[in-house]
């Protein structure tokens, strides 16, 4: 657990910095433009979080002026895949699925994202499904903000 709560934190904190691409070695032409910024400095368009002497991709997504938008891929320095978010176009409610190290989904559930002009506040929110490292379903946690407030 402690494991994986450090590698949580390093995801969070080497994609709060500002990142300049590097092609993986050995492929081709890049068909789009990756790790940019719009005229106003803010994060803008695909971008990809690289770790390690091989260029190993933790975070995969896209930015739109500063925010994250779509389908947001985050993965394990092995490389499999850590936690996938999905943003809504409409609201500040992102779908989360986080994944076992091998490859079993380990819960399922709503995260919440607001940004005030001095907090970015991201917390888990309501049910939250619980699966063991077989992907068998396991029991419901219920958050409330960044509280677990009970468990069914």
């Amino acid at each position: 657990m402690e494991r994986i709560l450090y590698f949580f934190f390093a995801v969070f904190f080497f994609a709060s910095l500002p990142v300049q691409a590097t092609p993986k070695p050995g492929k081709g032409f890049l068909f789009f433009k990756i790790n940019r910024t719009d005229k106003n400095g803010k994060y803008h368009g695909r971008w990809k979080v690289y770790f390690g002497a091989d260029n190993t991709v933790i975070r995969n997504g896209r930015f739109r002026h500063g925010r994250e938008v779509g389908t947001w891929k985050y993965y394990y320095p092995n490389g499999t895949r850590y936690m996938k978010e999905k943003y809504s176009r409409n609201s500040n409610e992102i779908q989360v699925e986080k994944y076992h190290e091998n490859g079993r989904l380990a819960r399922k559930g709503t995260a919440r994202f607001v940004q005030t002009s001095t907090l970015d506040k991201y917390y888990w929110s309501g049910d939250w499904e619980v699966y063991d490292v077989n992907g068998n379903f396991s029991h419901i946690e219920i958050y409330e903000q960044v509280n677990l407030i009970g468990k069914r």
